[in-house]
């Protein structure tokens, strides 16, 4: 089991009290649609990402795949 998948286990038996105010916390560490990430902060996004595609951790979709999901999901 990859670490983050451990850590998702963990939280997920936490008290629901403990939860929210977890989830409170994430939600309020990214930015959100009015607050525009710097030149550093996308560059440091686009490094984590090409690395977890390299690492295996995900798998990048084909465009037909990303297209699927977002039909299915306007569903």
């Amino acid at each position: 089991m990859i670490a983050i998948e451990e850590i998702e286990r963990k939280l997920l038996a936490l008290p629901l009290k403990d939860r929210v105010f977890l989830a409170e916390s994430l939600l309020a560490s990214v930015p959100g649609p009015d607050q525009a990430m710097t030149k550093e902060q996308e560059m440091a996004e686009v490094q984590r990402r090409e690395k977890e595609i390299e690492t295996g951790q995900v798998r990048a979709l084909t465009d037909a795949e990303f297209w699927r999901e977002v039909e299915a999901d306007l569903e």
